[in-house]
């Protein structure tokens, strides 16, 4: 590594990207910050059972999105890695990948708003909150769908200032429309899922018509082939996205399950703070993935590998190093229902961090392919998972806190294996080649 910086042309190459890399980071934490905003105002708002309803209408969301996913956007990112300077074939690969995710949207539209109505109805919401609730989680499946698709050929084509658009624009629209039904009294939980639908939309425009032109008129080629290779690909991950769509709402479902709108409230108002930890996840979506699909030279993959994870687990560290020594500010900015969460408030953070030093790692593994391995996710979890229920309590903050934490801790391990398993074994990795 040292010897690679000795070089000029790698130091400049090094000092650009740093400034470019810094620039997303600081447009991010403005978004972050606009997103904390948002999700702060509705915390400290609506009444503890408005925002247990709030907070599993936003789980579905979130649910919705991965299942009509399903691994598509990694295969479009994995494919586009290496044709992305071939317009008529990377039009292919999108038109591909869009006829998929139609199918995809309708199937999972059909099972989220099953279970969406039957959770809100179990807490409480009446027959057409949970109606309108569930309405307006998937009205923008298709926006949501299309926009991750068109947004990896911006990634791809490393377009850093459309992509700072496309990520602040929405977010202030978001923001300013949650603030003004604040300021109005209107805020509710039927409300507050309008404005984020309105950003939905408005990143589908901005994003539609930022890639449109970049595609071009050409003739789109090799559709056929494309869509064998991406559902090659969803195929191999697919069982894995179910499970971590479950995964990633298990815990405000199970909560909502077994417990009352009070403990789903506490849940969903820790879990705002996942905002700390989102404030890499765009430099990294934007520009580190999308290197890494399309490297080719080993020893700079394990450098990038190397200092992702460790700049993860650094930060992490801080974030909970400050919870630990100051966690009343945390709490401050939920509000005086939550203040008494000081000990949850502990352990939800230190189950997000793990989570997302996983989630990086298995991000880093798919923009390769590497997913063989993928599979053993499901039985490692769901073995740690069955011993965790059996001894820690599902129907309060502290025992699912507990519960997270053992699962993350071994989808961490697991996804660490498959990284280094993939830079040692990767045909497709040479020595002493140049990185694109």
């Amino acid at each position: 590594m040292l010897s690679w910086l000795s070089l000029r042309h790698n130091r400049l190459r090094l000092y650009r990207w740093s400034a470019i890399f810094g620039g997303f980071a600081l447009v991010q934490l403005v978004v972050q910050a606009l997103n904390a905003v948002a999700g702060f105002l509705l915390v400290r708002t609506l009444e503890k059972p408005d925002y247990a309803w709030f907070t599993i209408a936003s789980s579905m969301s979130a649910a919705l999105a991965v299942l009509a996913d399903a691994g598509i956007v990694n295969a479009v990112t994995s494919i586009g890695g290496t044709i992305w300077q071939d317009k008529a074939s990377l039009k292919g690969l999108v038109h591909a990948a869009l006829r998929l995710r139609v199918k995809l949207a309708a199937l999972s539209s059909v099972i989220v708003a099953g279970i969406s109505l039957w959770l809100l109805l179990r807490n409480g919401a009446g027959l057409p909150s949970a109606i309108g609730l569930t309405a307006l989680v998937l009205a923008p499946v298709w926006q949501i769908s299309t926009t991750a698709v068109f947004n990896v050929v911006n990634r791809l084509q490393s377009r850093t200032q459309q992509l700072q658009v496309a990520d602040l624009v929405p977010v202030l629209v978001r923001t300013a429309l949650t603030a003004a039904l604040a300021l109005l009294g209107g805020l509710t939980p039927l409300t507050a899922l309008m404005a984020v639908l309105v950003a939905h939309l408005t990143q589908y425009g901005i994003v539609r018509m930022q890639v449109l032109p970049l595609l071009g008129d050409v003739q789109p080629t090799g559709i056929a082939d494309h869509t064998a290779r991406i559902w090659e690909v969803v195929l191999q991950l697919l069982p894995n996205c179910i499970f971590i769509c479950i995964q990633g709402q298990l815990a405000t479902w199970l909560i909502s399950v077994f417990a009352t709108t009070s403990e789903v409230s506490d849940l969903g108002a820790l879990n705002r703070l996942a905002v700390i930890f989102a404030v890499l996840a765009g430099p990294l979506a934007q520009f580190v993935f999308p290197s890494f699909a399309r490297a080719s030279d080993r020893k700079r993959m394990w450098a990038m590998a190397i200092a992702m994870v460790a700049g993860t687990v650094a930060f992490s560290i801080m974030v909970l190093a400050f919870a630990w020594w100051q966690g009343h500010w945390f709490l401050w900015i939920l509000g005086g229902k939550y203040m008494h969460l000081q000990r949850e408030l502990e352990l939800v953070l230190a189950g997000m961090a793990l989570t997302n030093v996983s989630g990086f790692v298995w991000a880093l593994n798919a923009s390769r392919g590497w997913n063989h391995l993928a599979w053993l996710n499901i039985p490692l979890t769901l073995g740690t998972q069955a011993v965790a229920a059996w001894m820690l309590p599902l129907n309060s903050v502290m025992g699912l806190a507990w519960f997270i934490i053992a699962s993350s801790a071994v989808q961490c391990g697991h996804a660490l294996a498959t990284c280094i398993f993939g830079l040692t074994h990767d045909p497709r990795i040479q020595s002493a080649a140049r990185i694109c």
